[in-house]
């Protein structure tokens, strides 16, 4: 391997030295492809970090680099390691995630197949339960995607792989809490040629950590800091997308922000009124937006508007219909690739074919093992 230039920069950030970032190194350093391991020691000592890699810290392709900018925030540790990035393609995996064996090769194999400036990642998690993202259209297999008929604005990481020369000018919006790969995922996205194959082995997320930076529980207007960024990049968006991708984060982000503080008994005024803030910039920006929205999610909308404690109680004790969960609040919607039913559909679709995928690469890989111990 050439340490200035290797085909694969992977980055991974470690916020605290109980992170078991060993277990994500070893995956990562099983790839075949000539690769580089970036460790960011964020606001840790580099020493625990060195120490919690043990032998993997000696191999030649592990470096730990330090960042002590006094910031929870996991967007400076990302654009440290991307800075520092020189590879052919770059990668950023979670310190308490793992790659599937080959999934670097199969991705780098994708990306050079279809001159790829990004390949989306399967994701699986714990339990071999996979992820419905991106809701590709039916029947597609590797061909190059696109962002609004293939709903890539549904995944917001960016995991998988970028090719430098194309995607080197993004970067994480910096000191944010939470939110920091909104910008980064949907111009990714819908600036380049993406692919994904739900056959290629898969990303990894384990849920044993209870201290992720992005999962800290907090005031609600926090878990939008990102939104001003955002809107001015869903501004330069066609129409279509941009519509899309407001539903998806009233739908995904708004809504679920109010109903677990609701859950947690923590909502006040001040979380209703920055709730009811976020909605009218979202709608704002593309007013038609909240017409793909499932009904289901009316009583939630209106006690938002209304700025209302008990009534955003009461909507988020209501049963959900499975008419509710499918038809979009503008019924005459019900078909459109955007509105519940067909997307829905897709993602359950994508989940089922990683799913299988993984079983199967399960089943091969634990008949070799008992092969190789008799």
């Amino acid at each position: 391997m050439s340490s200035d230039s290797p085909l694969v920069d992977v980055v991974i950030a470690v916020h605290n030295d109980r992170r078991p970032v060993e277990r994500a190194a070893a995956s990562v350093l099983a790839t075949k492809a000539d690769l580089r391991l970036t460790v960011v020691a964020h606001n840790v000592e580099p020493h625990a970090i060195v120490e919690r890699l043990g032998a993997l810290a000696k191999d030649p392709r592990v470096r730990v680099l330090a960042l002590a900018d006094g910031v929870r925030s996991p967007a400076n540790a990302f654009n440290h390691g991307l800075d520092a990035a020189t590879g052919v393609y770059v990668t950023i995996i979670g310190s308490d995630d793992t790659l599937e064996a080959g999934a670097l090769d199969a991705w780098v194999a994708l990306a050079e197949q279809h001159r790829a400036d990004a390949v989306i990642a399967p994701v699986v998690r714990d339990g071999g339960f996979a992820v419905p993202t991106p809701r590709i259209r039916s029947r597609r297999r590797i061909q190059v995607l696109d962002a609004d008929r293939d709903r890539l604005f549904e995944r917001t990481a960016a995991l998988g792989l970028q090719r430098r020369a194309t995607t080197s000018h993004l970067r994480y919006t910096a000191d944010l809490p939470r939110g920091v790969d909104q910008e980064y995922g949907l111009r990714l996205w819908t600036s380049g040629r993406v692919v994904f194959d739900a056959r290629t082995p898969a990303y990894r997320e384990h849920a044993d950590q209870d201290d992720r930076v992005t999962h800290a529980f907090g005031r609600l207007i926090d878990d939008f800091a990102f939104l001003d960024g955002f809107l001015r990049l869903v501004s330069t968006l066609p129409a279509p997308l941009r519509r899309a991708s407001v539903a998806k984060v009233i739908r995904v982000h708004v809504i679920p922000a109010v109903r677990n503080r609701v859950d947690a008994g923590s909502l006040d005024a001040a979380d209703v009124d920055a709730a009811a803030a976020v909605l009218d910039k979202l709608t704002s920006a593309a007013p038609a937006a909240t017409r793909l929205l499932p009904r289901e999610l009316d009583a939630d909308l209106d006690a938002i508007r209304r700025r209302s404690m008990v009534a955003a109680a009461a909507a988020n004790g209501r049963g959900a219909s499975r008419a509710g969960s499918i038809v979009p609040r503008a019924p005459w919607l019900l078909l459109h690739r955007h509105a519940p039913l067909r997307s829905l559909a897709a993602g359950r679709a994508v989940m089922r074919q990683v799913s299988a995928a993984y079983r199967l690469r399960s089943s091969r890989q634990g008949a070799s093992s008992g092969r190789s111990g008799g």
